[in-house]
């Protein structure tokens, strides 16, 4: 499958899924693109219009404490894990890899703590929102990306079109992450910036999603800047990027 009946393939499971977890009482949520596309219904015309890449996979967050109802999901519906994720385990890794071998379809599941180049904590935070994972969540996952693609700038300015710091975008929550981390916080600090010298390189962003954007920028990194930072914090802004302050993963669709 390929182009609009991959597409519309990838949002029926996806439905089929969290509809299924839901019965069976496992909190299950979206996140990756189909939580953008969830998330920003005014909006989300604009991510192929600004030339966001198809969907190309499923991306859910759930509690490692249903693991094996989620696996007995996955077998049931025919899907294979992959054997890198079997042996990931055994090191503490927790993340499930799937693919069907009929329709390819393939699906990513995190649990408790999405770990890539900085770790997000989900635990209690999955059911704040249902379908998918929150806006801020949502925004703290792409804003964590050391290797920022085109397609999470995409998806960042949808985000940032739509929703508003300080109501839906939890702009204290955002900053009581940042102001224990560093790393995290000089991570997000880069993207936001990124996010804001492409503004000038996206015509087909409309001039109110723009200023939006802008002034949701202006308003997550004023928070930022004013939280009173921890010691930890200070101690590591000295050493800078004199260390590598995030962690290496491996490429994946997003």
């Amino acid at each position: 499958m390929s182009g609009p009946g991959l597409t519309e393939a990838i949002l029926a499971e996806a439905t089929s899924l969290l509809r299924v977890s839901a019965q069976r009482s496992m909190v299950v949520r979206l996140t990756g693109s189909l939580a953008v596309r969830a998330h920003c219904p005014a909006h989300a015309p604009l991510l192929p219009a600004l030339g966001r890449r198809p969907y190309r996979d499923i991306d859910l967050l759930a509690y490692w404490k249903d693991r094996r109802q989620v696996a007995t999901l996955f077998e049931e519906r025919g899907y294979v894990l992959d054997p890198a994720v079997r042996q990931a385990q055994e090191f503490g890794v927790k993340r499930f890899v799937y693919e069907h071998p009929d329709s390819h379809l393939k699906a990513d599941v995190f649990f408790d703590d999405l770990v890539m180049a900085h770790t997000i904590p989900f635990r209690g935070r999955l059911e704040l929102d249902a379908t998918a994972i929150t806006v801020t969540d949502l925004l703290l996952t792409k804003l964590q990306i050391h290797e920022f693609t085109a397609n999470d700038l995409i998806d960042c300015l949808v985000l940032l079109a739509e929703h508003e710091a300080g109501t839906t975008i939890d702009a204290a929550y955002i900053a009581e992450i940042m102001r224990k981390d560093w790393g995290f916080c000089h991570t997000t600090e880069i993207n936001l910036a990124r996010i804001a010298d492409a503004l000038p390189t996206f015509p087909a962003l409309p001039d109110t999603a723009a200023r939006a954007v802008e002034r949701n920028i202006a308003a997550l990194s004023d928070a930022i800047e004013r939280a009173p930072k921890t010691q930890k914090w200070k101690l590591r802004a000295r050493v800078g990027e004199r260390a590598r302050w995030y962690e290496q993963v491996e490429e994946v669709n997003r």
